[in-house]
């Protein structure tokens, strides 16, 4: 296993990958990997848990694979680099959208 020195150049690296992996063992609250890599149209594939699952299955369900299975992990990777599925036409996880929710979830609380 490797793992690489941080980059600045995250978007570059996912727009010139062929699929991109989530395989975090531990489940993720929100999975931004997820969202950063589809947002470059790149496939994503990763373990359906945590939040990493939620966006797949919301987002690209063909890039869902249940926890822990690696032949089902092997099947979708080929898969998905054989045939793609399209790319969400829209993603509306955007920051905007997330601290505006966050902001009204403060006031309904602060309301009670």
């Amino acid at each position: 296993m490797a793992i690489s020195a941080p980059r600045t150049d995250v978007r570059e690296a996912y727009a010139v990958a062929d699929l991109v992996l989530q395989l975090s063992n531990k489940p993720e609250a929100f999975g931004r990997t997820v969202l950063e890599a589809l947002s470059v149209g790149r496939p994503v594939l990763g373990w359906d848990h945590g939040g990493v699952g939620d966006l797949l299955r919301r987002l690209y369900p063909a890039g869902a694979v249940p926890l822990g299975e690696p032949d089902a992990l092997t099947g979708a990777a080929h898969a998905l680099l054989a045939a793609p599925p399209p790319m969400p036409v829209t993603i509306p996880f955007t920051l905007a959208a997330m601290q505006s929710a966050t902001l009204d979830v403060y006031e309904r609380l602060a309301a009670d």
